[in-house]
């Protein structure tokens, strides 16, 4: 069912312009702490081997703290261990790792800038870098929190599963019309999907009901039949016909018959718990 495009690898690295984008804004960063240490800008600085050695040093910094970041994440995501830990793990890491590249970088500035070795700057020195990995670190956090909320992902720093309300297990649910109650088998449900606020049903036959509930109070009442692709899809498992693999671990699910389906995103925070639940019994 899992097709995957040919010759074509998932990987956290960017794929994108981003790294250029990335790579351009920490060389004027370092240009510009490096003006302001000497207080000038000139030719003389610009092509000084102590700038050259503070830009190679920052890209490692950031690169390096990028890649064990996102490493960090995705081995969580994919393990289903996502905890309200995952930001002290990433502090931990990214002081780690930033520690270890002053360490390598600080005896070639001693050398490049004819000075000696002295305790309290040395200190000094891996104090302020270490304090630079927590704001490494809250940047990149900020983002994939701002990127969860809006893929509809899992939340990042709650615990997974082990939060969710309990749900309820019913084999039929009551749609609320103006005459009447009509009571619709679970098993004739194909998904919800929100619309304009207003969510629907969408049985078997293909015929739409309006519901009086959100897909929030759904995705937490009925059984695991329904799985919640995105934000505005509860999709039963026998509607699923065809998945795709895209990039960044994120999924495109084909959902429906060949002449009536639809295609539905689904992000790299609800990828694996949506292949495990694809998988199930």
């Amino acid at each position: 069912m899992f097709e995957t495009p040919s010759n074509k690898k998932t990987s956290i690295w960017p794929k994108d312009g981003a790294i250029y984008t990335e790579t351009v804004v920490i060389i004027l960063l370092a240009i510009v702490s490096m003006s302001l240490q000497y207080g000038r800008l000139d030719l003389t600085t610009l092509l000084s081997p102590q700038l050259g050695v503070r830009i190679i040093g920052s890209l490692c910094v950031w690169f390096a703290n990028k890649y064990t970041l996102d490493y960090i994440l995705q081995s969580r995501i994919d393990s289903n261990k996502v905890s309200q830990y995952l930001p002290f793990e990433m502090t931990i890491a990214s002081v780690a790792v930033t520690s270890i590249i002053y360490l390598i970088f600080y005896p070639i500035l001693l050398y490049l800038n004819d000075l000696s070795f002295v305790w309290a700057k040395f200190l000094q020195g891996l104090f302020l870098t270490s304090g630079l990995s927590l704001l490494i670190v809250t940047f990149y956090a900020g983002i994939h929190i701002w990127k969860s909320w809006w893929s509809d992902g899992e939340f990042l720093f709650l615990a997974k599963d082990n939060g969710q309300a309990e749900k309820e297990w019913r084999d039929f649910i009551t749609i609320k019309k103006s005459q009447e109650d009509i009571t619709i088998d679970l098993n004739d449900v194909s998904y919800f999907i929100s619309e304009f606020k207003i969510v629907f049903l969408v049985d078997t036959t293909g015929k739409r009901w309006i519901t009086q509930y959100n897909l929030s109070e759904l995705e937490n009442s009925l059984d695991d039949r329904f799985f919640r692709l995105n934000r505005r899809i509860l999709v039963s498992r026998p509607m699923i016909s065809r998945v795709k693999k895209l990039s960044n671990h994120r999924l495109l699910v084909t959902v429906g018959k060949e002449n009536e389906s639809h295609k539905e995103p689904v992000s790299r925070y609800r990828s694996t718990r949506f292949k495990q639940w694809l998988h199930s019994a």
